[in-house]
């Protein structure tokens, strides 16, 4: 399974464009189809391993054989939404 930046944004709670950035800085491993940004749902669980204060989710890892490929935390924060302009 693999994600989109919108998918993505609806389950961690941001938007589509912090996921871009963050796959476009490098912050997110990910893959391009053309000019679309897919996301691995190994990737996704690692990194929500990463941030997780679960014991579940290390003891899962763990016995997966998954392992974590840095130590980066990735911080998501809404974008502020913009105002529409009128046109006239």
């Amino acid at each position: 399974m693999t994600y989109s930046p919108e998918t993505l944004a609806l389950r961690w709670g941001c938007s589509p464009a912090t996921i871009r950035n963050r796959c476009a800085a490098g912050d997110i491993q990910h893959f391009r189809l053309g000019k679309l940004y897919r996301i691995t749902e190994k990737t996704v669980e690692d990194i929500e391993c990463q941030t997780s204060l679960s014991a579940d989710c290390e003891a899962a890892s763990a016995s997966s054989g998954a392992t974590a490929e840095s130590d980066t935390v990735i911080s998501l924060r809404h974008a502020p939404e913009r105002k529409q302009r009128r046109k006239g």
